[in-house]
């Protein structure tokens, strides 16, 4: 039986804008700019599925054009059979500008979000699953966890996996990192980034997140990855490529490694 794993986060059109050269201030370049689905939960549910899991993506979708194109494309992923579509709701859209190192800068449009309700995420989601993936977004977008309290609490009650995404550092860094961990409770496993990971601890050590997650794992880009539990902590080299476009990056190897996990292959 393959490994089931319920993923509860955002969905969105992502705006590619990549240009030749510096912006000019009031004046205009060449460059490319591309229209593709995104969202950091959905790149985990599709990759995951990709690789054998089992899938259910809870998501948010307007009942405009971009979301019945959003809702086609996750049925063909096989990831789309639980979206909710929202009557007079209007499909995420993100703008991302890309450098030519292929690092990225985000805009969010947070005046038309479509915000998640505990109705939205019942604890019988739980059933038959072996893992709940949830990330920051969501949760800052709300400005609160609970939401997703009836799931997680079902999950810790039964022994399912818990896996969050802190997301964004910038958004951590408003939202307040204590409030955020003290807000998801008791994590299974963590998984940041170098920057938002330091936002979380602080100026403590990275192992003091262990405290948080039975196993945290901090992606560290070009340095490559470490991970660290209570008792035990260890580092992985990067593998050398020439970096053409960061974004999903994260979030397509999140779905890898927990599809990897729960197929029982371990962290290291």
């Amino acid at each position: 039986m393959p490994p089931r794993l319920l993923v509860i986060g955002d969905v969105a059109w992502d705006i590619f804008i990549r240009p030749e050269r510096d912006l000019v201030r009031g004046s205009d370049v060449l460059g490319t700019v591309d229209v593709m689905p995104g969202g950091a939960a959905a790149n985990v549910a599709v990759w995951a599925h990709r690789l054998g899991a089992d899938v259910t993506l809870v998501c948010k979708l307007g009942d405009d054009t971009l979301g019945s194109l959003m809702l086609t494309h996750l049925r063909a992923e096989g990831v789309g059979r639980h979206a909710i579509t929202v009557p007079g709701g209007l499909t995420t859209r993100v703008g991302i500008l890309v450098g030519p190192d292929g690092e990225h800068s985000f805009v969010i449009d947070h005046t038309k979000v479509l915000l998640f309700d505990e109705s939205d995420v019942p604890a019988a989601l739980v059933d038959g699953v072996d893992a709940v993936f949830f990330n920051g977004y969501d949760i800052f977008l709300r400005q609160s966890t609970a939401y997703l309290d009836p799931v997680l609490r079902e999950a810790r009650r039964r022994g399912v996996t818990t896996v969050f995404d802190p997301s964004s550092f910038t958004l951590i860094e408003r939202y307040g990192a204590r409030r955020l961990l003290d807000g998801v409770g008791r994590l299974d496993l963590l998984i940041a980034n170098d920057a938002e990971a330091a936002v979380l601890s602080g100026s403590a050590p990275l192992a003091s997140l262990a405290g948080r997650a039975g196993l945290v794992v901090v992606k560290q880009g070009a340095a490559g990855a470490s991970a660290h539990a209570a008792d035990d902590a260890w580092c992985a080299a990067p593998v050398p490529i020439t970096a053409v476009d960061t974004t999903g990056a994260g979030g397509n190897r999140l779905g890898a490694h927990v599809a990897g996990r729960l197929g029982a292959q371990p962290p290291r």
